[in-house]
Order: structure tokens, then sequence, then C-alpha cells
């Protein structure tokens, strides 16, 4: 009798202290990322860590004799997890983990709260959960985009925060607003058509210095103006005066934050006490800026259906550089123009590509660069600039950082090509991706990324492994991306008998992890004109005429893609 109940009773016991593995779905930054399984033991969730690790981009090392799995990321961050320890080892220092890691079926488990721990998130920069019956991994945000919504009078974009939020507004002419959130973190970066008569088009921005919002306003839409009431901040364009529709969401705001934020004057610019050299305090007389204009801060109480009164709040003096003052004051009224930053590739210490018979690699994609800047310089609309006009060094993370703080609308990177087999040809734009398309790719982005090896300490403040940290090419700026590579293939196409360089269809276009790329916040492609080493292509790219026909087709590119994205 003893013998026929111990055999239940130990598969019961059994069963209650090692549960089966359960796979459940990761939704990262609201995409489907797969499935990882997870176990629960003694009520504590554990996950799958070397599956996990990967969906958060750490570099992963799994070693299954001695259990333990190591974790690489930015910023020096190294991290061993072992089979059995109660801790994870954090470049160097014992984090302790709620109930130590184990080995099921080949497989490390590790609690998943140590994915959202403190020290884990300030290096990841993601907080992960467990919720309705999946993972969800978001960025630690603190605004939101709630929704878009319009009627027959007017279109409200609203934004829900987490915290102190403040922000600053730019009417950059008649038909766009842009409004900025000083260290603001967003939880979705995205570029929205809506569908009504008020608003073009929509984008959100991540930045380093915060969130950027840039509105291209419709006919109907030119009159706008920016809310803010306790948790919520709303941008309301019409044909009229417009009205705070944060009304309807006071339901959703605690009485006493919301007196809080109206004592304080949510929103308000502070002025600076100090001015530094060669900076000017704008004041409200400049009618080139924003300063002077009104911010309105809704005062009606929760469930009031009158409509909501005003509270006038004034914005004071901003301060911004000469050089600042001098761009509004030149910007023609009723247009905001498109920005495109132009990188000649290589240039003083760093050659670039070097042939026997030809020029090197850095004076060709200067002279092609500078072609392409002064025919751009003549169309309308278009803001122009270039890194360098001369040789001279840049690193690598400095002109990714030239591009952001131009605010570039596109980045093109000029460059020609090398290969180790002469019979490579033709003409090729990249853009940036984590993996290669190919390994021809991968070979190409490999030779253009050795310029890292000339950088020393000239990086400055600025390095690009900074830029790598705060790499913002989302997947609407690698879309864009691929859209801008299109554009200017099928333009270098259009004349590819003319500049004697073969584009081909089926592989002009390609991916591979640039560098020079990567920490740009924009639409970013590299140019490779041609191979230095196959004899035609070199013998083309060394002819004067061809170089200027090679700018005047990325030209009519990147205007192709202008248009066709609105800004003309």
């Amino acid at each position: 009798m003893f013998k026929k109940l111990f055999l239940p009773l130990f598969l019961l016991f059994c069963f209650s202290f090692c549960q089966a593995a359960t796979e459940v779905p990761v939704e990262m930054l609201g995409k489907n990322k797969g499935e990882v399984k997870i176990i629960n033991k003694d009520g504590v969730d554990f996950v799958e860590a070397l599956r996990l690790s990967k969906i958060l981009q750490f570099q992963t090392s799994w070693f299954g004799r001695s259990g333990q799995l190591n974790l690489k990321g930015g910023a020096g961050f190294f991290c061993v997890l072992r089979d059995g320890d109660p801790y994870a080892l954090i470049k160097g220092e014992k984090s302790s983990l709620q109930a130590p890691a184990f080995i099921e079926d080949g497989t490390l488990y590790v609690p998943l709260s140590f994915f959202n721990s403190d020290k884990i998130r300030y290096y990841s920069t993601y907080q992960t959960e467990l919720s309705g019956g999946k993972i969800v991994i978001e960025k630690l945000y603190n605004i939101e985009l709630l929704e878009v919504k319009n009627d027959d009078n007017k279109a409200d974009i609203i934004f829900k925060t987490k915290g102190s939020v403040s922000f600053n507004k730019d009417n950059r002419g008649k038909y766009f607003a842009e409004v900025f959130f000083p260290k603001a973190v967003v939880k979705r970066e995205d570029t929205i058509r809506p569908k009504n008569e008020f608003i073009d088009r929509i984008k959100i921005r991540q930045t380093d210095e915060g969130t950027s919002l840039t509105v291209q306003l419709k006919g109907r839409g030119n009159n706008w103006e920016v809310f803010q009431r306790g948790d919520y901040i709303a941008l309301s364009c019409g044909e009229g005066e417009p009205a705070s529709p944060l009304g309807l969401y006071a339901s959703n705001t605690d009485s006493s934050s919301q007196s809080s934020a109206e004592s304080n004057g949510a929103g308000v610019l502070s002025k600076p006490s100090v001015l530094d050299e060669g900076d000017i305090a704008l004041s409200p007389k400049d009618d080139i800026t924003e300063l002077g204009d009104e911010f309105f801060a809704s005062s009606s109480s929760a469930g009031s259906s009158s409509k909501p009164s005003a509270t006038k709040v004034t914005v004071v003096n901003k301060l911004v550089t000469a050089r600042e003052y001098e761009e509004r004051k030149n910007t023609s009224a009723g247009e905001r123009k498109f920005r495109i930053l132009i990188d000649p590739g290589h240039g003083g210490k760093d050659p670039g590509a070097v042939k026997r018979g030809s020029s090197k690699e850095k004076d060709i994609n200067l002279e092609v660069a500078k072609n392409l800047y002064n025919l751009l310089k003549k169309e309308r609309g278009f803001e122009v600039k270039i890194t360098r006009d001369k040789d001279v060094f840049i690193t690598l993370g400095n002109r990714a950082k030239m591009g952001n703080d131009f605010k570039a609308d596109v980045f093109v990177s000029i460059h020609a090509n090398a290969a180790k087999r002469a019979s490579a040809n033709g003409f090729e734009v990249y853009f940036r991706s984590d993996k290669a398309s190919d390994a021809e790719a991968a070979e190409t982005a490999a030779l253009e990324n050795e310029a890292l090896q000339y950088e020393g300490k000239e990086g400055g403040n600025v390095t690009f492994a900074d830029l790598l940290l705060k790499s913002l090419a989302n997947n609407e700026n690698i879309n864009q991306s691929s859209k801008l590579a299109g554009h200017i293939r099928n333009s270098v196409s259009k004349k590819s008998s003319s500049l004697g360089i073969k584009v081909r269809q089926d592989n002009a276009i390609r991916q591979a992890n640039f560098y020079v790329l990567r920490g740009v916040h924009a639409p970013a492609v590299l140019v490779e004109m041609g191979y230095l080493s196959n004899a035609n292509d070199r013998k083309r790219l060394n002819t004067k005429s061809v170089k200027q026909r090679m700018a005047e087709s990325i030209r009519d590119g990147i205007i192709s893609y202008a248009n066709a994205e609105g800004w003309r």
C-alpha cells in the first residue's frame, strides 16, 4: 500500500517543486520579438536569460560546461550570471538576485526581476516586465503620445507625462509647429500622417537633449497653441484661436497637482542668470521668435460643462546663440527649410582607399561633396552644410554630432569603395543595419570603419562610444534611410551610361553597420560612388566631368526624396 502511494506523492512533489517551462511572447517597443521560456518557481518568475539578453541587445557569451553567461554592453558594462549563484557580478561587484539562477534542460534561468533592476536599466535603458501574459519591454520614458483627434474645427495632439516635463515652442514659418521637451524621453518615436484638414504630418523624435515634436500643418491648421494641465500636454491647431482640449482629461488629473502645476507656471522657460560669450537674450519685441507669445493652461474644474477659461502664462526671454539668432532672422517666413548635411568621407591623416594611378579617396570624396553642396545651395527650400570643405581629419563621432547639432533632416556621407577582387565594380548606397546584408557589404563597412584607428584622443568630449550608447537609429529612421537610398540609387541609375559606372538594380542598395551612420538622429545613407580597386571605375572617378555628374545625380535623388516626403 505504501509503495502504491509513494510514487504519486513523489511525482506530485517534483511537479510542485519544478514547474515546466512556458513560452511567452515578447513585445519590445510595440513589436513582436518572438518568445522566451519562463518558469515559475516558489512564486518567482524565472526567464530564459540568454534569449532575453539578446533581445535587449546585450552581447552574450554562453559557457555550457560551467553554466556561466557573460553579458557585455556600452560604457564598459560587463555582467556574469552563473548557475547556483544568488547574485550577478556587474563590473566586478555583487548584485543580489531575487533567487539563485539555475539550469533547466541546458538553459540558464534567472529571475525576470534581474532585467528590471536599476543597474540593468541604467545600461540597457529599457524596463522589462511580465504583463498580460507577455513580456513587455519599453524605454524608460516620461512622455508618450496618447492620441491624435480632430473634429470639424480643429485637431489636437495629446501627450501624457510622468513627473515634471516642461516644453518650449518654436514657430518656424506659417506651416510648421515645433515643440521641444527638454530632458524628456518619449515612449515611441513615430511619424504619423493624420487624415484630416489641419495636419499633414507629425514627427516625434528623440535626441540626446530631449524629445522633439515637429508638426507640418495644412491650410486650416495654421493657428496653433500648446497647453499643459497636470500630467497632460496638448498641441491644438485650427482656423481660429485654439482652445485647450485638456478639460476632457481633468478627471484623470489630481486636482492638487493641477493647482501646483499652474502656480509654478508649467511650461514656462526660465531665463538664465548669466549670458555666455556670444549669446543673445531675445526680448518679446523680436518678432522672429515665439517670445512674448502665451501658453494657456485650462483652469476649469473636473466635470465642468462650461468652456474652460484660460490662464495666461507669459514666456520669458529665451537665450539663444548669436548664430541661432542669425539663422532665425534669415529664415524666410512661411517656410521651414529641409536640412541636408553632406559628409565627405575620410580626410587629413585618414586617406581612405589608396590605389596606384588614382587620387586618394579622401580627395575624390571632397570634390564630389563640394560639387553636391554647391548644387543644393541653389535649390529653394534647402539648408545645406558640409562636415569639411578642405583636407582635414574629423572623427566619426564628431561627424554624427555635427549632423545632430544641425538638426539635419538627412545625412549623406560620400565615399569611394575598394575590394580585394579587382572585378568588383559599380555604384552602391548603404543604410545602417546591425547585420550586413551580405559578405561584401560587411567587407565595405569594415573598410570604412577603419577610420577609427586614426581617432586616438581627437574625439574631444564626444566619443564614438558615447554616440553608440545614445544611438537613436530606430526603425523609423532605418525605414526612411532605406527610402532615401532608393531615391538616390534610382537617380544615379538614370545617368549611369553618362557616368560610365554600373548601377545594379538588384543589389545597389545594401545594409551594413557603418559607424558614421550609427549615431545620426535622422535618415542617413553612405554612398559608395564606385570601386577604386576596379580599373574602369577608378578611371571614371578620376575624371572631373564624371565627378560633377555624380554630384548632380545624388542631388536629384535627394530632391526626389524631399518631394516624396512632402518637404517641397
